[in-house]
């Protein structure tokens, strides 16, 4: 285990997964569910980032409804001060800059590598031999490192990077159409984003004062109010959205890639759920223990149930069937069906008929 008191882990845990919904609601969201064994995605991000890093430098960024289900789901595994709340949700590049501020405090010169609570990465070895690769170069270089996944589909889903040969970056396209996208994947020069970024806190502020400076004095600010949460409310309140993507990626001229040699999965839909997960009979999986399922004739499906409640399938191909006590979701995962479910949720929550299906919970919504 790399022991760099230098290198930072800081996980992003603020997403709502409306597009793993019905499980994920925007008060639960999917970081929290354990879709793959007896651990939450937060935490076996967690225990991945204990490979690479002393424990004392592993930082949470979470939004501050969700500071509980942090505490609960890692419980002992770490301090109150290693989790960073945010005020409000201004998407990942606020975030980043926050925890930059934050670990600034301490170590000015620190190199950080970010990446999300709700990503599958598999050949942990080989995740760990590359972040310690793009360690060194983010120092060496002083160049932002990220990690490209070698496209499988023309997936909308995912940012695409586009290098020269070098491997430098020479065009960062965020979630373009699948027919863009499937123009894109024919060259070998071409990858997913994997949304993990390597970086010394100098080279980033650097890169926002060139390419998104309005962000400059909200981070002078934060940093002289690092520990008033009532100014740092304030501050956010000034901050645009954006997400790192936009801010950074897509205008920098100092993005490096290193293709990924470990597996990855942002978990981002059901189809991905179910290219992750382990294939039964007729390659149907059943995504839970409490799952009780008969089928005849059916092949290639995604199927989560209540507990005590049996689902056939009669002559049913490439489908997730998602239940949950209040809602039940049924959707396509042959033909990236599953990522219109995002669509779906803009519908729901902009009915007040519908809206608490995907805002609330279904224990806490059965309780109003």
């Amino acid at each position: 285990m790399a022991q760099a008191s230098n290198h930072y882990i800081v996980i992003l845990c603020g997403g709502s997964g409306p597009r793993l919904w019905p499980l994920s609601r925007a008060n639960h969201p999917k970081q929290f569910l354990k879709l793959f064994g007896p651990n939450s995605l937060l935490k076996e991000t967690y225990l991945r980032a204990l490979k690479l890093v002393d424990p004392k430098n592993i930082l949470i960024v979470t939004n501050q409804k969700y500071l509980d289900l942090v505490k609960n789901d890692l419980q002992k595994l770490l301090s109150k001060s290693q989790i960073i709340t945010e005020p409000d949700k201004k998407n990942t590049a606020m975030a980043i800059l926050y925890a930059c501020a934050y670990i600034s405090q301490t170590n000015p010169l620190a190199t950080v590598t970010v990446f999300t609570a709700d990503h599958f990465i598999g050949k942990l070895t080989n995740f760990s031999q590359d972040i310690q690769k793009a360690v060194n170069m983010a120092q060496d270089l002083n160049t932002i490192v990220t990690f490209g996944i070698s496209p499988t589909s023309p997936s909308p889903s995912f940012g695409y990077i586009i290098t020269n040969k070098s491997k430098s970056v020479n065009k960062f396209i965020e979630k373009p159409s699948v027919i863009e996208a499937a123009k894109l994947i024919k060259s070998e020069h071409t990858f997913w984003n994997s949304g993990i970024y390597t970086f010394t806190i100098s080279t980033m502020l650097k890169e926002f004062k060139i390419h998104s400076p309005k962000y400059t004095p909200l981070y002078d600010q934060m940093i002289a109010n690092i520990n008033n949460f009532h100014v740092l409310t304030k501050i956010y309140s000034l901050a645009n959205p954006l997400s790192i993507d936009v801010a950074i990626s897509e205008k920098s001229k100092n993005l490096s890639l290193i293709p990924a040699s470990f597996s990855w999965s942002d978990v981002g839909e059901w189809k991905s759920i179910y290219n992750q997960a382990s294939k039964g009979k007729d390659d149907i999986v059943a995504l839970n223990s409490d799952t009780k399922l008969v089928h005849i004739g059916s092949k290639r499906c995604l199927i989560s149930g209540q507990k005590n409640k049996l689902i056939g399938l009669v002559d049913i191909n490439n489908l997730a069937i998602i239940d949950s006590p209040d809602a039940l979701l049924i959707c396509n995962i042959a033909y990236d069906g599953s990522f219109k479910v995002r669509d779906l949720i803009s519908k729901i929550v902009g009915n007040k008929t519908t809206q608490n299906y995907f805002l609330k919970s279904y224990d806490q919504k059965s309780n109003n």
